[in-house]
Order: C-alpha cells, then structure tokens, then sequence
C-alpha cells in the first residue's frame, strides 16, 4: 500500500490517528527583479557619505544639557566638540525635527542652515583642528513605536517614564550627532528632572543636587561610546540596589509595578555572571555598573522576535520583563529566561558597546560572538544541564533559509543591499564551525586578543578573523570566502546500491545552490547508516567522509551490510542541507518514530520539511509520514518542533483552498482529531499534554471541535490532567472568534471583565480583530494606519491578527487600499512598524497573479530598504506556497 493510500485511510479513520521556510523550486520561472538598484545605490550613498565624514572627523566629545520637567516636550543644549582635518568642504551634523532656539559655531551666533534633518556646517566657520558647535532646541518626545527619547504613561496610576531607543541612526531624535556607528565620542551629561525621579544613564551620577522643585543630575564622561549604544532613561522607579559584587548593580521597577520582588538571588547571579564572563573574554567590564530595568514592554513591542542585527542594547543596562522577577519565587523555567536575557544584553557591554561594528551590515558579527558566548555562558554557570544535544539545533535552521533567501534575491553578495549577505545564525554557525577548525582554545585567545586590540574602537570582521588567523597561525581568507561570504546553501545525498544485502556502490553527491550559483564546496562530514529491527532502527556504521566536487565514492562502504536509512549528515558536523535517498525516504515514511537517537530524528523532519518547503517533497506526503510517526514522539523540544510545521501546513492549507478541498477538509479533520487524542492520553505528562492540546487549540475549525472548546471554557468538559491557564482561555476565545462559532463574540466581553490585567486586554483585541467581520476589520485597519496614538502593544497585536490566511474574500475586499497605504507609510513609519505590515497585512494569493503582483512592486524602486527585505522574504513565501499547492496530492 503506498504512502498516500495510507495517509488517506488515516485520515479517514480517526480511531486509528487516536490510538497511535529554504531552498525554494521556482513556482514561476521569474526570479526576484534585480532592480532594487535605487534602493541599493542610496543606501550606498549613505555609507559613502559617511565614510567621508569618518575621515575628516576625529576625538568627539558631546556636552548634553538636557531638561525633562515638561510633559509633551523636552529642551536641551548639545555641545558638540570635533577635531576637523579638513575644512575645505561642509559638515553635515544630524539632529531630526527639532526646534531650534540657538546655534552657535566656532563663537559665531548664526541662523543655520537646518533643513529638519541636518544641519549643513558651512566650510567659511571651519576651521582646521579643533572646532565647536552649540546647538540649544527643544523637540516633542517620540511616541511609543518611534524611535527617539519615548514617553510612556502607565496607564495603570498615570506616572510618566522616559526611555531612549536610538539604534540604529536614531540617535538623531534626541540629540545633536554625527549619527553613524564609526563616529565614537565621549559624553558628559548633566540632566534636570522632577524631584522624585530617578535618571540612569551608562555612567552612575556624579552628583544629584536640589534645583528648586526639580533635581539636577551630573554624570561624569564616558569612555568613547557609538551615539546608537548611549541611553537615558528617567522616571519615578523603585530602586534595589547591591555593592556586594566587584560591581554595583540596581533593579529599577515602575512605581505600579507594588508586588515584592525577589532581588537577593538575581543580584548573586548577574554578579557571577558578571565574573564569568570577564574571565572567560580576558576583558574587565567596560563600565562602572551595570542596571537591570523592569520597563514598560510598550516601548518595545514592535521590535522584531529573534531579530536583533544591528540593533545594540544600550550601554550598562539590561531591560527585563516584569513577569520574570516578581514574586512568588520564579519557576526554574522562568529563572532561565530571565538569566538568559541578562546574559545576551550583558555580552552585548563587550561585542557591540565596547567594540562596535563600522557599519550596519558588519553587525552580525558582535550579534553571532554575543549569542556564542551567551549560550557558553548559560551553559558554564549550571541554567542549562550537561547533556548530549536532544534536538536540531534551529540556529541552523535559521541560517539556511536566509542564506537561501540571499542566494536566491541577490545579484551579488556585496554589502548595502536589502537583504545583510550574512545574517545573526549564519554567523553563529560558522563561528562554531571555526572553533572546531582552530579548537577551542585558539578561538578564546583570538577573541581575547580582538577586544584588547580593539577595545572603546569600531571593528569589521576582517579585523576580528585577522585576530583569530594570527591565534591559529593560519591564513583564514579561503575559509571566510567558502563559508561566510559564498552564498546559499549546498544539499547532499547518498547515492548507494546493494547486492546480496551488502553494499556495492556508495557516494556523497553534491548540489548546487541554484542554477545561477553553481559552487560545491568541500567539508569533513559524518555518515550515519541504521538498519531495520524488530522495533528499533539500529546505527551500523557511522564514517567521516571528506566531500567535494559533485560526486565523492565512499569506498570503505562497499562490503557493509544494506542500509535501510542513510543520513549523510549525522551528529550535524556539516552546513549543507540533506536530501534523503529514496530508500531512506520509504523507511522514515513509517518507521522515523523508530529512530532512538532523537538528535537524529528531529534533524530528520527538520529535513523532511526542508523538502516540503524546496517542493521536493509534496505537503501530502509529508503529513502521512507525520500522522504515521508523531503520535509516538515523546521528546517535548521534538514535538513542539514537528507541531509548529503543522500549524504552517494548515495555514497553507487553508491559502490553498478551494483547490483539492476534499483532501484539505480531511487533513484538517485529522489534526483536530490527532491532537485532541493526544491531549487526552498523555495526562501524566503534563509538558507533551501541553504541547497537543496548545495544538488542538490552533487546529480546531470543525463546528463540533469549537463546541467542545467552547464547553471546556464554561467548566462543561474537561480533558483528565488539564486545567485551563489564563493564557489557555484566550487562545480558545481568539480560536473561537476566528471562526465565528456562535456565542463567540460575547466570550471576549466576559472574559474581558474576568481578567483586567494588560495582557488580557491585548488578548480581546487579539479575538476581536480575528473576528470574520468586514466593519471590525475596517475599523481596525484605519487605525493601524492612521492611530498615531494607538499603543504599540495593540497595534502590534492588531496587525498580526486582522487577516487569518483563511479569510481570503476579507482581504481581498481591502488589498489594494491595504497596498497603496502601505507604499505611503513606508516614507515615515518605522522599519519595525513596516517590517509587521508588510509581513502580515500585504495582500498575498498563493497564485502566480500573486508573484507577480508582489515583482511589479519589487521593480519599482520606491521602497526604503528595510522595507525592500521584508517585501523580498513575501514573495519568496508566495513562491513557496504555490510550489507546494503545485506539488499537492501529485
């Protein structure tokens, strides 16, 4: 019986089910039009510009005056200090939509030339050597999802707290600068403020002195700091605060924030982590303390999950979130994720403040050695147990669909292009790849001596890798140039056959990237061959193989025993991608829940989707081989794995529809049913439990499926083992209103009065938004647009809500005004604010009238170039879900 009759008798025999993103094919023959050539041509424009100024510019010094006792604005002076080596030519200085009071250059008081966005310094007030600019404005505050020096009411007692969010360039919104990440200059800062406020800024005050009703705050100079990685925030905090370390840390919370909060343990832990790493980077500290802020996530809300390239946190402080550190005493689930953000914006202090990337597009580097040395770190200190990896490390997950996306969307690999030619994962990968190439112990003392070389200065990773060949005592060019800046992705598969049950001929073969990129690479991987046994597929042999070219035989093979499965890429030693053989392939389709080594099994469907997402594997295929396998699977970082491909593969699904609606209507049966059986039988394990009814959650869109949610909701059903969180509720609720089940609209008013918290507000927009209504989504729409006011935290959730993939006549009723105000935003919002809409309120088809919609845009040059990469990745999702409807059932 083959695979699909299979997967069809499963699908329509629940009883059974219940007792048991990327290398992307063309869906079209157009690729992404290369003509972002104006895009790429001004963001090269800027860096030249910049690059100029860094030449003649030196020894910085801003003198900051800053008042902050007005509600809507704030005034200041900005003294800016410069060395000048050539005055011949003009200056331009940044500071955007101020309103300027006084300016005076060089002890000449003048009207300058100010277009808003820059101050133009005329070469006939330069002067060769040292030069001053005085510069006394006042500018509004920048509202929550802007950049600049935010405001933030809370909104639960009215108190008013001021943050500054300036990477990157916007540093500019706050005070006079030459606002690049090369120009490095010292600050003094002095600050008035009410009388019950705290200031913090990365230098601890120098002095706090009585001004009448408000109190002025003096902080000493830094060492040389990026204008981006500076920071000020102020407001009414609670402060804790311990010098029982080598450094003294505070906890500053909001005044609202009236719950005790356990500060003896998490002082004892950065303290310590503090400690480790400045042994393990041979580095002290860069600064005099280091702050842990409980800030509003508002101001927050629109940066970008697991997206921190080019974005640094600010000089000594750390933002936490509340949740984390209140009491009752923290789960050890919860100590993990509060110490894991700790360390990463404690790694960031050396890899991003103290030594500074030159560009934007050389920032991955300090993101990739922050996140290595983190997870060293979290490791090192005992948050995370000593054991063999369980599961597929998603690090390269990550990697290989941007490095994909670039191969696929890019020209050329040069730099200042809408897509960064070497992303956050990419980089971390080949940075472990590079410790295991020169060792461990050659890679620290290359880290080591880099910061000390390079300490309060702007590095590239030309500087960094320079380091490292001079450590290891060998010339790393080649290995940069193969795998850090050679784009894509290579796949390798076994080729082999068999005779008498023992291998006759065996080897690696190698594919391209693409049909433009034809690079094959060389690189030591391990081959991993299992053979069938009674419940278990037993490991045979696992060999190094060194491949290159298009085709390596594999000689020490020939003689062993048949395999039924080859993985040609075991224990994950390599960076390519794996295409299984077709005898593997019939193995894994009914016996991948045999495979004991769960690295093994989770790298295995993390393949299987890979293929599904290239369109080398049909999304029906898939699945069988899911419903046939994951019923079994107990391991939870598996599950919640191979669950998230689920719930893509039904919102593929459901874009797919009416198309083979018979099979797509079964399939979604069964991942109801599936799931909710799943949820029922694992009641003495809380954590699988969890996961499939989470699952049953999402996957319910049958009318009986929401019945029984609705009941459990009321307490009129129950699942043994479970009990609905706060969370639970509002997922079934959002679920509920999604689909319009009846009585579904009145669940988010009750369940509104039953939790006030704020993340229960945010949830009943999430519900209502969801809803199938044209007038809610209308409403909503104009405010996402037009809502200067809106809250970031409602209109993030908002905007990832309004349009499901199934509600295609919806949004199809409001695409092209979605369209042409999107084009009109992208001249003024922000790149996090554009980078949402474009992901979730662009108009998709999953057609080929789709694709080419989505390149009329791409060709026209009209777009910033964050924006232009966010367009980029839709359209290669566009690609792929018709790759994948093409290949349905087929």
């Amino acid at each position: 019986m083959n695979l699909l009759r299979v997967t069809l008798f499963i699908l329509s025999s629940l009883l059974l089910i219940s007792c048991n993103s990327t290398s992307q094919k063309q869906a079209g023959t157009s690729k992404a039009n290369s003509n972002d050539t104006a895009t790429k041509d001004f963001a090269a424009k800027e860096y030249a510009k910049a690059k100029a100024r860094k030449a003649r510019i030196s020894d910085i010094h801003y003198q900051l005056t800053v008042n902050l006792t007005q509600a809507d604005h704030f005034s200041a002076t900005s003294l800016v200090t410069f060395q000048l080596s050539d005055p011949k030519d003009a200056i331009q200085l940044d500071l955007e939509q101020a309103n300027i009071s006084a300016f005076i250059i060089n002890d000449h008081k003048i009207y300058p030339r100010y277009d808003g966005s820059v101050f133009t310094l005329s070469p006939s007030l330069l002067v060769s050597g040292s030069n001053t600019v005085e510069i006394s404005y006042s500018r509004a505050y920048s509202k929550e999802q802007h950049p600049g020096l935010v405001r933030y009411i809370d909104p639960i007692d009215g108190e008013a707290y001021l943050t500054s969010n300036l990477a990157p360039n916007w540093s500019r919104k706050w005070f006079a600068a030459f606002d690049q990440p090369d120009l490095k200059a010292s600050y003094s800062v002095n600050v008035l403020a009410p009388k019950n406020w705290t200031v913090i800024s990365p230098m601890k005050e120098q002095s706090v002195t009585e001004a009448g009703e408000f109190k002025q705050w003096q902080f000493p100079t830094t060492a040389k700091l990026s204008p981006h990685t500076y920071s000020l925030n102020a407001g009414p905090f609670k402060v804790w605060q311990s010098s029982q370390g080598k450094y003294p840390l505070r906890l500053l919370a909001r005044q609202s924030l009236n719950k005790e909060i356990a500060t003896d343990v998490l002082f004892e832990d950065v303290s310590s982590a503090i400690e480790t790493m400045e042994a393990s980077l041979g580095v002290a500290y860069p600064f005099a303390k280091f702050d842990l802020l409980l800030i509003p996530k508002q101001v927050t809300a629109l940066s970008m999950p697991h997206n921190k390239q080019a974005y640094t946190q600010p000089a000594s402080l750390s933002y936490l979130d509340p949740n984390l550190v209140l009491t009752p005493p923290n789960s050890a689930e919860q100590q993990k994720e509060l110490m894991r953000s700790v360390i990463d914006d404690l790694a960031a202090q050396w890899f991003g403040i103290m030594v500074t990337a030159n560009w934007w597009d050389e920032s991955w580097l300090n993101d990739s050695l922050r996140s290595h040395l983190s997870q060293q770190l979290f490791t090192q200190l005992d948050y995370e147990a000593h054991q063999s990896v369980s599961h597929y490390d998603s690090n390269k997950a990550h990697a290989y669909e941007a490095d994909t996306l670039q191969a696929n969307y890019s020209s050329h690999s040069g730099t200042h292009s809408g897509l960064s030619s070497i992303g956050p994962h990419k980089g971390k990968v080949s940075l472990i790849r590079l410790e295991h190439l020169v060792n461990e112990t050659q890679f620290k003392a290359g880290t080591q001596n880099y910061l000390k070389q390079y300490a309060y200065q702007n590095a590239s990773p030309a500087d960094f890798f320079a380091s490292q060949s001079l450590t290891a005592r060998r010339d790393l060019n080649q290995w940069q140039q193969d795998w850090l800046y050679s784009l894509g992705v290579n796949t390798v598969t076994a080729e082999f056959s068999c005779k008498n049950n023992r291998i006759n001929e065996f080897a690696i073969i190698q594919s391209p990237v693409n049909e433009q990129i034809l690079t094959l690479r060389e690189q030591k991987i391990k081959v991993g061959l299992y053979t069938k046994g009674r419940n278990e597929l037993h490991r045979v042999r696992a060999i190094d193989v060194n491949y290159r070219g298009k085709r390596t035989e594999v000689k020490p093979l020939i003689g062993s025993r048949c395999p039924d499965l080859v993985y040609p890429n075991y224990l994950d030693l390599g960076y390519v991608k794996v295409s299984l053989d077709k005898r593997s392939l019939e193995t894994v389709k009914t016996a991948l829940n045999q495979i004991k080594d769960s690295q093994l099994r989770s790298m295995i469907w993390q393949t299987l989707w890979e293929n599904v997402s290239s369109g080398s594997l049909s999304l029906n295929e898939y699945l069988g081989i899911v419903f046939i396998n994951l019923p079994q699977e107990k391991q939870p970082e598996i599950l919640a794995q191979v669950l998230e491909t689920l719930n893509q593969s039904k919102t593929d699904l459901e874009q797919i529809l009416p198309s083979h609606s018979s099979y797509i209507k079964m399939a979604l049966k069964a991942f109801e049913q599936m799931s909710l059986r799943k949820a029922m039988v694992n009641s003495d394990n809380s954590q699988i439990q969890q996961l499939w009814f989470n699952a049953y959650i999402k996957f319910s869109t049958s009318t009986d499926a929401q019945g029984h949610l609705a009941k459990l909701l009321a307490g009129q059903s129950k699942i043994k083992g479970l009990t609905l969180d706060q969370q639970m509720r509002w997922s079934i609720i959002k679920q509920l209103n999604r689909y319009d089940h009846l009585g579904s609209r009145g669940l988010i008013v009750s369940e509104r009065k039953r939790d006030l918290s704020q993340e229960g507000q945010v949830a009943a927009i999430a519900a209502e938004v969801s809803r199938p209504e044209a007038g809610i989504k209308r409403y909503w729409l104009t405010h996402i647009q037009h809502d200067e006011k809106l809250a970031a935290s409602s209109l993030n959730i908002a905007i990832t809500n309004l349009y499901p993939k199934e509600q295609q006549r919806l949004s199809a009723a409001s695409s092209d005004q979605r369209l042409d105000a999107w084009l009109a935003m992208d001249k003024h919002k922000s790149p996090q604010f554009m980078a949402l809409y474009t992901r979730y309120l662009l108009p998709t088809q999953c057609n080929y009238a789709g694709i080419a919609r989505l390149e009329k845009i791409m060709a026209s040059n009209a777009l910033s170039s964050s924006t232009f990469s966010e367009l980029i990745k839709l359209h290669h999702s566009e690609q792929r879900c018709v790759a994948i409807k093409e290949k349905l059932l087929n």
